[in-house]
């Protein structure tokens, strides 16, 4: 094999890359990028859903078949790929630790349609989108949420745990902080769907109590 004939095999397309052939690889990413959309979209307990993000994953997932599309039809764009892929960082924060799940997850999912392993995409795409959605129904099946009091010096924590107690089993305290003239207390209740405003309404009315605020925790953060 001469010189020139080395630089045409690298320089010439290893597979035809024809219109059918990318729109039809583009088109299966996109039914898999709607399963994940729609897995994300369910399963979300966040504060603020982002809609932004939850397109961008399906963005990302076309753009993974793109680029694997390129690698697997030429040899040199794929030797160059690695060098441009391996200089790219990205610094965005992520505020929730699942959406790292969901990034790895469609660009997985993209790099299997571009390789043309239907099957493998769809099926793993299946399988982990049903693992997300059981995840997430187990997680919601037992909800913690946190009770904020606040009152003056004479507030009574005996009396908040009882009253607190009497409709939740599990009422444990958290934090209590005294001052002049100033108490705050943080009850952690479990609950099964949403908290019973009646104890809300029941704390309020009680002695020295000023104010009470409740959150929902959700894992690392609270909303």
């Amino acid at each position: 094999m001469t010189k020139s004939e080395i630089l045409d095999w690298f320089s010439v397309n290893n597979a035809s890359l024809d219109a059918n052939r990318i729109l039809f690889v583009l088109g299966m990413g996109m039914m898999l990028g709607v399963v994940i959309f729609a897995t994300y979209r369910i399963t979300y307990a966040g504060v603020s859903y982002n809609a932004k993000f939850n397109v961008g994953n399906v963005v990302m997932l076309l753009i993974a078949a793109v680029i694997m599309l390129m690698i697997s039809s030429n040899i040199a764009i794929s030797l160059g790929m690695v060098g441009a892929l391996s200089i790219v960082r990205f610094r965005t924060a992520i505020k929730d630790p699942q959406d790292t799940i969901y990034i790895f997850w469609s660009i997985v999912e993209g790099l299997c349609a571009g390789a043309q392993m239907f099957k493998l995409a769809f099926l793993s795409t299946l399988v982990i989108a049903v693992l997300i959605v059981s995840a997430s129904m187990y997680y919601h099946a037992g909800k913690k949420y946190l009770i904020i009091i606040r009152g003056g010096q004479n507030l009574c924590t005996e009396e908040i745990l009882q009253i607190v107690g009497s409709r939740y089993k599990k009422a444990v305290l958290k934090a209590a902080n005294y001052s002049v003239g100033h108490s705050e207390m943080i009850v952690e209740v479990a609950a099964k769907g949403a908290l019973d405003s009646s104890v809300i309404d029941t704390l309020r009315q009680t002695q020295d109590v000023v104010s009470v605020n409740w959150l929902l925790e959700m894992g690392e953060h609270i909303g």
